[in-house]
């Protein structure tokens, strides 16, 4: 394994997190299509409560 430079180090150090940001934006967006299904198709296709 190669050793950083001191300057490598900062850049990485205070680079954000893109990978993360990216694992969050799927997990939202398949909740958000799960929260969709089960609202438009499991909720108000049953019609009015009796």
């Amino acid at each position: 394994m190669s050793s950083l430079s001191p300057e490598e180090e900062e850049k990485i150090l205070h680079s954000p997190p893109k990978g993360t940001f990216a694992l969050l934006l799927v997990f939202a967006a398949l909740f958000m299509g799960g929260f969709l299904y089960m609202y438009f198709y499991m909720y108000l296709l049953h019609g009015p409560v009796n």
